[in-house]
């Protein structure tokens, strides 16, 4: 067993009576491991663990302990809203003499005053978009924390979180890396990517519960409980489940695959609770923070302690939310799954209300099973529930059958690097040129050659896509490509890059202005 004050070792008093000052006193299991391997003596690390098994306060570890060395950190989260809780949560370092920033919008700025701080947090799209335009202070890091950093899988955010680490790892020698996840199932190929150390485990503070509702039973692997329902529940078990949760005085969170269906949802379950004086104080200050219907409607949900959450409210209205659950004030959040990407919100029960989702060209497909364990995961309040609960929902037993067999028995799926897709390839690549990274054909085939992407494929696979890219680029006058292999980035390459635009987009949007261009040149030749 580790204690809290046995990490006096690298940490200054003062930092461990802070911690002990708000609670902690011992190391979960897998927080011990991670310090014995070297997380407080630089080491690469990767930790792939349970929901609520304590990935952040390892990461915090690192960052103010190089803090406290005047050195700087950058905390990188996939979501605003957690950038927003990440901040909120250091500010508590303040008393140690620690600054914190922030950064997640504004693509086209440098933010130089962020250096100024020793923590820094931001979306891997700001953090990419620094380095796009210069700022010199992320050459100068000694941490770097990946929060959710198996969203490398993801179409969308994966490729730019990949070439963000790439790039951070080339530009800040001697840089320890901490990538935080949930279990996956090649998390080896990532910390050997990373050469780092793989701190995996299943373990949590607080026992799991996985079931699935049909038709009325609450049916769990080791036993069935019947669920209680008035006859107009049973079109919606969902109501049921929500009542069941009230009667035990103790808070649900439930998942919708839309920012509409989880509106709706809220609004539905409000008439479940009575109007109550904390409730409708926090609905008053909701009101003040604007004038839309959605903010109406919000306030509405709130003063029955009921709440909606999603990226559509503003950040002040999302704030109060979480703030209400937190303080119990909220009873029920429906929300889109954004909720479970690191957002500190247990709950005693998580509904998962659709385990589809709608992508677009493919229609309404199954979520990942790593993306249920996380939803699932925000079962269970350490310290206040013997066990948490989660539920899917199944029409009838077959389909109950293959939900617990695909999702509560089934293994999380593999992570494969997305920076393959011409797109990806082309805007990373054009980045990487107009950034410095990369001189010449040589210089750009090495450095790619140090993403996860390469780690996974084969070399000629590799070589002939950055063939393809760089011939588009300059066939296009985004870079210059000399017979002798140096690359250079044009007037034009380096605007659209600092726009974050995709080359297509960009050669497609200059033709369009010279076909305008020439159509109005030839009308006013007529009309003389």
């Amino acid at each position: 067993m580790l204690e809290i004050k046995d990490l006096s070792r690298w940490l200054p008093q003062e930092a461990i009576e802070l911690y002990e000052g708000q609670g902690y006193n011992e190391l979960y299991p897998p927080q011990a491991q991670a310090v014995e391997r070297g997380l407080l003596e630089g080491k690469n690390m990767l930790l792939a663990l349970a929901t609520a098994s304590g990935k952040t306060f390892l990461a915090e570890l690192a960052m103010l302990k190089a803090a406290l060395q005047s050195k700087r950190s950058l905390y990188i989260v996939p979501l605003r809203a957690l950038a927003a809780e990440k901040f909120d949560s250091f500010q508590r370092f303040k008393d140690l003499g620690v600054s914190v920033g922030i950064s997640t919008g504004d693509f086209d700025k440098k933010d130089e005053r962020l250096g100024r701080n020793q923590i820094i947090i931001a979306t891997s799209e700001k953090a990419d978009s620094l380095m796009r335009n210069g700022a010199s202070w992320i050459r100068d890091l000694a941490v770097l924390v990946v929060d959710e950093i198996h969203l490398l899988n993801d179409v969308g955010r994966g490729p730019t979180l990949e070439m963000t680490i790439t790039k951070l790892r080339h530009s800040n020698t001697g840089l320890q890396i901490i990538g935080l996840s949930a279990t996956v199932a090649n998390s080896r190929d990532l910390a050997d990517w990373l050469d780092a150390e793989l701190v995996s485990s299943d373990w949590r503070p607080i026992a799991l519960k996985e079931g699935v509702i049909c038709k009325g039973r609450l049916v769990f692997s080791d036993e069935e409980r019947a669920l209680e329902a008035k006859k107009d529940e049973k079109k919606d078990e969902s109501i049921a489940l929500v009542r069941d949760t009230l009667s035990q005085e103790a808070q649900i969170l439930i998942f919708e695959n839309s920012r509409k269906n989880a509106e709706a949802a809220a609004i539905k379950l409000s008439n479940l609770i009575p109007p109550e004086p904390l409730s409708e104080a926090l609905s008053e200050s909701i009101l003040a923070t604007g004038e839309s219907e959605t903010c109406r409607r919000l306030a509405s949900c709130v003063s029955r302690g009921i709440a909606f959450h999603h990226a559509g409210l503003l950040p002040e209205q999302r704030r109060l939310v979480e703030q209400g659950f937190r303080e119990n004030r909220i009873k029920v959040i429906a929300s889109t799954p954004t909720l479970a990407a690191g957002l500190n919100l247990p709950a005693r029960r998580v509904l998962i209300k659709s385990y589809r989702r709608y992508e677009y060209g493919s229609g309404m497909v199954p979520i990942p099973v790593i993306e249920y364990r996380q939803m699932a995961g925000r079962a269970g309040r350490p310290g206040l529930d013997p066990y948490g609960e989660s539920f899917l929902m199944a029409k009838d037993d077959s389909e109950m059958r293959n939900l617990k067999e695909h999702y509560i028995d089934g293994s999380p799926e593999e992570i494969w690097s997305k920076l393959a897709s011409e797109s990806a390839l082309r805007t990373h690549i054009l980045s990487t040129i107009t950034a410095g990274f990369a001189r010449t054909e040589g210089e750009l085939k090495e450095f790619i050659a140090t993403t996860f992407y390469a780690y996974q494929q084969d070399p000629w696979h590799l070589d002939a896509a950055l063939e393809k890219v760089l011939a588009f680029l300059s066939d296009n006058g985004m870079i210059v490509d000399s017979q002798e292999g140096d690359l250079a980035p044009t007037r034009l390459g380096s605007l659209v890059s600092k726009l974050y635009i995709d080359p297509l987009s960009a050669v497609i949007m200059l033709e369009n202005l010279a076909e305008k261009g020439g159509r109005e040149e030839k009308n006013g030749k007529e009309a003389s």
